[in-house]
């Protein structure tokens, strides 16, 4: 791989995961996976989505992609490459937190002006809707992707819901707290005390319109349905703001 000399540009949650599974591929197969691998592996519906994300990761400078050729995609930076260039650009440590459950890597403290800590309440299901609360734990982030603490938290994900979305079980979410959404919003509601997280739509349903507006809790996984309820049923925590994964060496 390329030594870096300048900045990496950031990547999104769909790009690094695209990245990541290139990057599986290429470790434990010794060659790079197919387009139709790719599209199996994130259920997207056609060639296009393949096509478009690895043209992102090239225009980046992650990946070069050899013309003419197939299984020829060749990773010039790591999915977990854009992390170290940002902990090294913000001078803080990579080290787990004291006192941290999550189980992954959080940004700890070497320059309080650089993190912020933020509560850690839980689990949250990208799946069926689970929650729970710890108390007085916190997870440390860099302070570049929010402006102040107040009125975030983090919550790690269980389940696979929201995969094409670019989340995974595991990945630890922060979250801005705020009880209101638009349509297409990507939020942590609670439904019966339970929390979820699931892109947000206030609509009607195609197949009961007598019931007049619901609020759709959509999965992005082709395999899952949507949930519908009525608005009393549904509670916003807050959107979802930035995401933490960890990459195992």
């Amino acid at each position: 791989m390329k030594k870096n000399t300048s900045p990496l540009p950031p990547l999104t949650t769909k790009e690094t995961a695209v990245l990541q599974f290139i990057e599986t591929e290429l470790t434990q197969k010794g060659i790079s996976p197919s387009y139709q691998e790719i599209c199996d592996h994130f259920g997207f519906a056609s060639y296009n989505s393949v096509q478009n994300y690895l043209k992102q990761l090239s225009n980046k400078g992650y990946v070069h992609i050899p013309q003419n050729q197939k299984r020829a995609i060749q990773i010039l930076f790591s999915a977990q490459d854009f992390k170290k260039d940002l902990i090294e650009r913000l001078n803080i440590s990579a080290e787990p937190s004291m006192g941290s459950t999550l189980g992954q890597s959080s940004f700890d403290r070497e320059d309080h002006s650089k993190v912020l800590p933020i509560p850690f309440l839980g689990r949250v299901a990208a799946g069926v809707p689970i929650e729970r609360i710890h108390e007085n734990e916190f997870i440390n982030i860099p302070a570049s992707l929010i402006k102040s603490a107040k009125d975030h938290f983090a919550l790690q994900v269980e389940g696979d819901s929201m995969i094409d979305e670019g989340i995974f079980d595991g990945d630890t979410l922060v979250v801005q707290s705020q009880k209101a959404a638009r349509d297409g919003d990507l939020v942590v509601a609670s439904v019966d005390n339970e929390a979820t997280v699931k892109k947000y739509f206030f609509k009607v349903r195609p197949d009961k319109p007598e019931m007049g507006k619901l609020i759709e809790l959509r999965p992005a996984n082709p395999r899952l349905k949507s949930m519908w309820y009525s608005p009393a049923q549904v509670e916003i925590k807050g959107l979802v703001k930035a995401l933490f994964r960890t990459y195992q060496s």
